[in-house]
């Protein structure tokens, strides 16, 4: 694997992260097609978060400091604690590209780190993290919220097409 590959990739998946929630108005963008399912908002903001207060600081930590302890976070938590629904959506997407720009040209800073370098402790669910775990999991995260940000779409686009029916375009599991 190598590593410019993976940086790329962050920055690929950042524009289709965007066109998946822009022109979207506030109310769509809040709009949860059910309680135990996540708004667009809630979702970007929790992929803002994740970004900057873990895998941004997981791959600082195992490279320049791996002593320190891994962080430990609630990230589900985050999402009524943090009021990630009642956010602005530009002023979130504004948010986003700005911290994935960051990340990005912080990542290239580096030139090209050992991916096999190691986080001194334990990292997630107790397990020694390296480098490279920590980018394949960064854009792996990414494509996890790409597919839940298409299907919110769909369930948008359905919703607010009535009396419209999307039917004829085929469905999704």
């Amino acid at each position: 694997m190598e590593f410019r590959n993976k940086v790329g990739q962050l920055d690929r998946d950042k524009q289709i992260i965007v066109d998946l929630v822009s022109g979207l108005t506030q109310e769509q963008a809040a709009w949860k097609p059910s309680p135990n399912r996540w708004s667009t908002l809630e979702a970007l903001n929790h992929i803002i978060d994740i970004e900057v207060e873990d895998f941004r600081h997981d791959f600082y930590i195992t490279l320049f400091t791996p002593e320190e302890e891994w962080p430990h976070f609630d990230e589900l938590q985050w999402i009524t604690s943090r009021s990630y629904n009642d956010r602005n959506i530009k002023e979130s997407i504004k948010d986003f590209i700005y911290e994935r720009d960051k990340s990005a040209d912080w990542l290239v800073g580096l030139g090209n780190p050992d991916l096999f370098t190691s986080h001194s402790g334990k990292g997630f669910k107790g397990t020694p993290m390296r480098l490279g775990d920590i980018i394949v999991s960064w854009t792996a995260h990414d494509m996890f919220h790409i597919r839940q940000l298409a299907l919110l779409q769909w369930d948008i686009l359905n919703k607010w097409a009535q009396p419209y029916e999307s039917k004829y375009s085929g469905f999704y599991i």
